[in-house]
């Protein structure tokens, strides 16, 4: 990677050495058990120490956290976010891998006009929360979700807008603030 591109680009892979060892250890394990199931080519170690990313095909996404809790001792739940890749849409589970204390980020890519992937909440139930959300401020569609509802945006939200998509440029001011909320100005304290 040159110098230029590490600049521009979030993916710091990190070099083999003593430092990154059990992190590549994992990796490396990962991919030679599952590595069909992954995008081999974007799953790195990342330079900060004790970081871990892998991407999984969508339709196999269950397959592949079931293989980490068995596998992996991967149980620790941190949080999901979603990215607006331009073409894509992706969504990132955070989780821990506690014998190992290293941070595991999976990765799952979906078309932009079909944004749907398998929900993992009967797998993972602290994920049921985060999964509704990036079903409501991207749009990505985790199929399968016990209990989708809003968590976020009022109930009266227009259908097919997405707030945290790059495109969405609040045509009504949906997000402008009310004359009730947020802090007043000087002039009328």
């Amino acid at each position: 990677m040159s110098s230029v591109e590490a600049e521009t680009t979030e993916r710091r892979p990190a070099p083999r050495d003593d430092t990154h060892k059990t992190e590549y250890e994992i990796l490396d394990r990962i991919i030679a058990d599952m590595g069909d199931a992954l995008v081999v080519d974007e799953c790195y170690v990342h330079v900060q120490p004790r970081r871990v990313f892998v991407r999984v095909h969508p339709d196999r996404l269950r397959e592949f956290i079931q293989y980490m809790q068995r596998e992996h001792d991967m149980w620790q739940f941190g949080t999901l976010s979603g990215r607006d890749l331009g073409e894509e849409l992706q969504a990132n589970y955070h989780f821990f891998l506690n014998s190992q204390r290293v941070a595991i980020t999976i990765r799952v890519n979906v078309p932009r006009d079909r944004p749907e992937y398998p929900s993992i909440t009967d797998l993972v139930p602290g994920a049921e929360f985060v999964e509704n959300e990036i079903r409501e401020l991207f749009g990505i569609v985790p199929v399968g979700h016990p209990n989708p509802r809003r968590c976020e945006l009022p109930e009266n939200w227009p259908r097919g807008e997405y707030p945290l998509r790059k495109d969405w440029s609040d045509p009504r001011g949906l997000m402008e603030r009310s004359k009730t909320t947020g802090p007043k100005p000087r002039e009328e304290m």
